[in-house]
């Protein structure tokens, strides 16, 4: 085998590494750790994520891979939605949760009191 096509078959099994188990179109890029434990984004993929200077982005660890996102920029729509249902369906179901949970407080602060 030539040093040519063992080279190929690495980047081509890097590049699987790289993207198994991504949904979605996919970039790859290959980047170096600084001795700071720094990396450089590649300019093509800041942009195409619309990221600016001072932008917060959050890293996942994730079955031995590191995941990183921007960080939303407004934080209550982002999650806007995402406990729907979690203390009811409707109006009076969500009241007699809260009526509930009220009510445990209360009953915590007269055994505390006792």
């Amino acid at each position: 085998m030539s040093k040519d096509t063992e080279q190929s078959k690495v980047r081509e099994a890097m590049l699987q590494y790289l993207t198994s188990g991504v949904e979605g179109p996919r970039e790859v890029a290959r980047v170096t750790l600084s001795s700071k434990n720094q990396i450089t984004l590649p300019v093509a993929m800041v942009r195409r994520l619309g990221l600016k200077p001072g932008r917060r982005l959050m890293l996942r660890l994730e079955d031995g891979r590191i995941i990183l996102r921007p960080e939303p920029e407004d934080w209550v729509e982002y999650l806007r939605g995402s406990a729907k249902g979690v203390y009811g369906k409707t109006r009076e179901e969500m009241d007699a949760y809260v009526r509930r949970e009220r009510a445990s407080w209360r009953r915590r602060r007269e055994k505390i009191g006792s």
